[in-house]
């Protein structure tokens, strides 16, 4: 007696034969992988810490030193992201399973983080008491760390499907690259925490009690903005490859000392100045290809209707 196979028991058997299972994974680009997630996860720590903490009505000078240290723990995870990707090349160790790993991590360090460190901060001055420098609009706000948070999966997901684990393919993004807008968010929240800090004269020189206010003010406003170039198709070029390869002007290198001499003094003012710079090349760069080279297919449309590329690295 013989007996027919349905076509769904077909189906099932044909998917169950397709799996693949994972025997083996990379130890050590894992486990510097893993450095990003877990100082991503102890920034966010903090913030909630200074919240728990907290009294109603008590003045932001109170907690402000955990959410300075939240934003050194998602630069101290940043570090660990730089690496991950070069460890696996440089030991032969790259894997499907690290790009997933190391873009969950991203997803997590990069994209919920400074949209929750942001989100709180806006809400800490969203209110009727001393530190009242915003309307309270909570959907609003809801919204703009939503775009934020939203805009990093969207740019993460895109990144795993068009970009490969050749060195190459890491020296141009097309969109701001997920670390860079968490740099962003970060900066300025260091910048925001130094208002009342009399270490920071130089920035107190530049800047007045107005343009800290600013920040807070305008923070709704980068998240979605951020966001949206995480998505976009604005070229940004590996900053540091950027910095290093080749010449420069001997003016560039002037202003490079001064940079780091500015960072060592106040490192919050230095940081701010060179993620919000970054943001405006990008955008400089995408002006000027759209103005002056809008028949070339420029570096953006490379990979636009090429097949997707497996084991990316690091995103």
């Amino acid at each position: 007696m013989t007996y027919s196979t349905s076509p769904l028991e077909e189906l099932t058997r044909s998917r169950r034969g397709r799996l693949r299972r994972l025997k083996e994974v990379p130890v050590l680009p894992s486990l510097v992988t893993l450095g990003n997630l877990l100082f991503g996860f102890l920034a966010m720590s903090k913030v909630a810490d200074a919240l728990r903490q907290a009294t109603p009505g008590q003045g932001f000078g109170a907690v402000m030193p955990y959410f300075e240290l939240a934003v050194i723990l998602v630069f101290v995870a940043m570090v660990f992201d730089a690496l991950d990707g070069r460890v696996a090349r440089m030991t032969g160790q790259t894997s499907a399973f690290g790009a997933q790993l190391d873009s969950l991590s991203d997803m997590v360090t990069f994209g919920v983080v400074p949209a929750f460190l942001a989100k709180q901060l806006i809400d800490w001055h969203a209110q009727n008491d001393v530190n009242n420098l915003l309307p309270v609009h909570p959907k609003l706000f809801y919204a703009a760390a939503a775009v934020y948070v939203a805009g990093a999966a969207l740019r993460l997901a895109r990144f795993n499907v068009e970009t490969g684990a050749d060195e190459e393919d890491h020296r141009r993004f097309k969109g701001l690259p997920s670390p860079a807008a968490a740099a962003v968010v970060c900066a300025l929240v260091a910048m925001f925490c130094t208002r009342d800090q009399e270490s920071a004269a130089i920035g107190h020189w530049l800047l007045g009690p107005e343009s800290y206010d600013l920040i807070v003010r305008a923070m709704p406003g980068v998240l979605a903005l951020l966001g949206l170039l995480m998505i976009s198709n604005v070229p940004y070029p590996h900053a540091v490859y950027a910095l290093v390869k080749g010449r420069h002007s001997m003016p560039f290198l002037g202003g490079l000392v001064v940079m780091i001499i500015i960072a060592a003094l106040e490192w919050q003012l230095a940081l701010a100045s060179c993620t919000i710079g970054y943001v405006l090349w990008g955008l400089t760069l995408g002006a000027w290809r759209g103005l002056f080279r809008r028949g070339d297919d420029g570096d953006d449309g490379d990979d636009a209707d090429a097949a997707p590329r497996a084991t990316p690295s690091r995103n």
